[in-house]
């Protein structure tokens, strides 16, 4: 896949986790604007511009990724190197591409938002004068019912919890802060023991989806065990709130994908399927299911607008639904039974 240069001297490789690095000597590089830039130094523009204007690395990240791939079509199918002269049959045969890698069509959607974007950018530069993608459809992704634990999976992978050991102690908290504030998997591993109050039972996230900041609360179970991991295990420090258990080398920070290949684990041996996104969904599905307003949920889970709360929302309406189907059954009222 193309990588894209935003310094004129690093690569912007993002699936090997590198940082991004910004240089004003990328104007530098350009050519006058009489002879017009590059479709591939429009882009590394379009994401110099992307990350001064605040974009997170995981936005710069996911834009690479999309428009590195937008440029290799661009060469193999020939596009037009001057921006201006994208049309939609380019747009479509970019997209083709996509769908041909065999992706997800969440992945397909995704590809769409984030070039249209681009090409978005572009008018607003007054590069083009027209955005190719007018009139081309994005895919509708297939709208799934993410079933929430049952107090039953809870009790379970509670079980699993061994409370005569660290592992154990810290695990069980995890499970009950996650279940009790609905808070992102990246968010818990950030948590540092300075943002937590146990007294009032308080979390503040600074490191939220898109730079937004939060308060969440948390009942007293998951304060009482975040206090005996805290007194028993990690001590004080400043610092990240969870760390590895101490195997003889000390304790360091959750590296990534910890807490993925954790639940993982622990699920199998439960017998069930569980990650952290899944506490999260449930944590909404039952505060909605209790009676919590809509703007709560959607403020206490960070979400910017009520499109994401409401798919939760859809979740618990399809589970009463289908709970009320035997008051309405056509065939236990047409009296088979």
């Amino acid at each position: 896949m193309s990588k894209v240069v935003l310094r004129g001297s690093a690569p912007l490789d993002f699936l090997s986790g590198q940082s991004v690095h910004v240089s004003m000597r990328i104007f530098e590089r350009l050519p006058l604007l009489n002879t017009g830039p590059t479709l591939d130094e429009i882009v590394r523009t379009y994401l110099y511009s992307c990350e001064v204007e605040g974009k997170t690395l995981r936005t710069l990240q996911a834009y690479a990724e999309t428009l590195g791939q937008f440029l290799d079509a661009a060469k193999e199918e020939r596009f037009p190197d001057n921006v201006a002269k994208i049309n939609a049959t380019h747009i479509y045969a970019f997209l083709g591409k996509v769908k041909a890698r065999g992706v997800s069509a969440v992945t397909q959607h995704r590809r769409y938002r984030e070039t249209h974007a681009f090409f978005t950018w572009n008018i607003r530069m007054g590069n083009v004068q027209h955005n190719p993608f007018d009139g081309v459809p994005n895919i509708r992704p297939e709208v799934k019912v993410v079933q929430p634990f049952t107090h039953s999976d809870i009790e379970r992978l509670l079980d699993q919890c061994d409370l005569s050991t660290e592992f154990g102690v810290r695990t069980r908290a995890m499970i009950l802060l996650l279940l009790d504030t609905g808070v992102r998997r990246d968010e818990l591993e950030r948590l540092d023991i300075d943002d937590v109050d146990l007294e009032l039972g308080r979390a503040m996230i600074r490191h939220g989806k898109g730079r937004k900041q939060r308060v969440v609360s948390f009942s007293i179970e998951p304060a009482k065990s975040l206090t005996r991991y805290i007194d028993k295990y990690r001590g004080t420090t400043s610092g990240p709130l969870f760390l590895g258990v101490d195997r003889g080398v000390g304790r360091e920070p959750l590296k990534k994908d910890h807490l993925g290949t954790l639940f993982q684990r622990l699920g199998a041996k439960a017998g069930i399927r569980a990650n952290p996104h899944r506490f999260r969904h449930t944590f909404a599905t039952w505060a909605i299911e209790a009676g919590a307003r809509e703007i709560d949920v959607q403020y206490l889970l960070g979400h910017s607008t009520a499109f994401m709360t409401r798919k939760y929302a859809a979740t618990y309406d399809a589970s009463k639904a289908a709970a009320k189907h035997n008051d309405f059954s056509p065939v236990r009222l047409f009296g088979l039974e």
